[in-house]
C-alpha cells in the first residue's frame, strides 16, 4: 500500500517537474521578447526626439548668428559704400553702441598701425589691436565672419564677427563686433525638448567649448579634458563623423552649424531612456514570479484530483486482492 501511494507521489512529482520548467521557459522569452521589442521602440522614438531638439537648436542658433551678421554686413556695406570717416564715421559708431544687447559695444574698428576706432561710450581697450584674434581673423575674409570663442582684454567671454574694411582709406582696417555668448548658452541650455538631456556648442576646428552649462568649460578644449565622454566626443567631431550613437552610455547626436565651424552636441544618459521600460520589466518578472507559484499549485491541485480515483481503485484492488 505505502509502495503504491509512493508511486503516486512520484507521479504528481514528475508532472510538476515536467510542466513548470516549461511553463517558466515561456514565460521567460515572453518576457524577454516583449522587453527587447519595446526597448527597440523607446529608442528609436528617443533618437527621433533628440534629433528633433538638435535640430531645433540648430534652426534657433543659425537664425540668431544670421540676423546678427546681416546687420553687422549691413553697416560694413554703409561704411564702405559712403566712404565714411573722421566725424561721420565716429557718428555710425556710436549710434550702435548699446543699441542691441547681443553686441553692447557696438562696433569697432582697427587699422594696420594699431589705431582703434571704437564709440564714444565704449570701454573696450586693445594694448595692441592687430594681435587680437579678432583683427587676426578679420583679415582673412572679406565677409564679416565669427571666430572661436575667446577671452577678451576685459576678461569677458566672446566670439567676434570680424572682416576687412575696404573704406578707401588707403590703411588696412578690419571691422568687429563681440557677441556675448549670453545668447548662444541660453538657446544652447533652454531649447532642449527631452527632460534630462544635456547640449553643449564645439568648434570643430581646435574643440573649443564655444557654450555649455558649466561655464567653467567654455572655451576649453574637448581634447585635454579630463572627462572621457568629452574626449571621445572630440575623437567624432575631429573626424568630422556626426552620426547619432551611444558614447560611454549616452545617446548622442551632432549637428553642424550652417556658416560655421560649429558643432551642436546633445546628449542623455541611455539608462534614463530604459528607466521607465526596466520598471516595466522588473514589474513583469515579478507577475511572472507570482504566475508560476499560483500555477505549481493549480497544478498540484488538478493532478491531486486527478489521482484521487486512482487511489480508490487501488485499494479496492488491494481488498480484492
Amino acid at each position: 500500500m505505502k509502495e503504491n501511494q509512493k508511486k503516486i507521489i512520484s507521479i504528481k512529482v514528475k508532472l510538476l517537474a515536467i510542466i513548470l520548467p516549461v511553463v517558466i521557459v515561456i514565460m521567460s522569452l515572453l518576457v524577454g521578447v516583449l522587453y527587447y521589442i519595446s526597448k527597440d521602440i523607446i529608442k528609436e522614438y528617443s533618437e527621433n526626439l533628440l534629433d528633433s531638439s538638435i535640430e531645433n537648436q540648430t534652426n534657433q542658433i543659425e537664425a540668431w548668428l544670421d540676423e546678427n551678421l546681416s546687420a553687422f554686413r549691413a553697416v560694413k556695406q554703409s561704411i564702405e559704400q559712403t566712404g565714411a570717416s573722421g566725424q561721420q564715421l565716429q557718428a555710425i559708431l556710436d549710434s550702435y553702441y548699446g543699441f542691441d544687447d547681443d553686441y553692447p559695444n557696438g562696433l569697432y574698428i582697427a587699422d594696420e598701425n594699431g589705431g582703434l576706432i571704437k564709440a564714444s561710450a565704449s570701454e573696450k581697450t586693445e594694448a595692441d589691436p592687430t594681435q587680437s584674434v579678432w583683427y587676426r581673423e578679420g583679415l582673412t575674409r572679406w565677409n564679416m565672419g565669427l571666430t572661436n570663442a575667446y577671452t577678451n582684454a576685459e576678461g569677458a567671454k566672446v566670439i567676434s564677427a570680424s572682416g576687412i574694411l575696404d573704406d578707401q582709406s588707403g590703411m588696412i582696417r578690419v571691422i568687429s563686433a563681440d557677441l556675448t555668448l549670453e545668447r548662444i548658452s541660453i538657446i544652447v541650455n533652454s531649447y532642449i525638448e527631452m527632460d534630462q538631456a544635456r547640449a553643449f556648442l564645439v568648434s570643430s576646428t581646435d574643440g573649443t567649448v564655444l557654450a555649455h552649462h558649466d561655464n567653467g568649460l567654455i572655451s576649453t578644449k574637448l581634447s585635454e579634458s579630463r572627462d572621457a565622454f568629452l574626449r571621445d566626443i572630440w575623437q567624432k567631431v575631429s573626424q568630422y563623423d556626426f552620426d547619432m550613437v551611444e558614447i560611454d552610455s549616452n545617446m548622442t547626436a551632432f549637428s553642424q552649424i550652417q556658416g560655421t565651424d560649429w558643432v551642436l552636441v546633445s546628449y542623455i544618459p541611455t539608462k534614463v531612456i530604459y528607466s521607465d521600460i526596466d520598471s516595466v520589466r522588473n514589474m513583469m518578472l515579478a507577475i511572472g514570479l507570482v504566475s508560476v507559484i499560483l500555477l505549481a499549485v493549480l497544478v498540484e491541485r488538478v493532478v491531486h484530483v486527478v489521482i484521487r480515483p486512482v487511489k480508490e481503485l487501488i485499494k479496492v484492488i488491494t481488498a480484492m486482492t
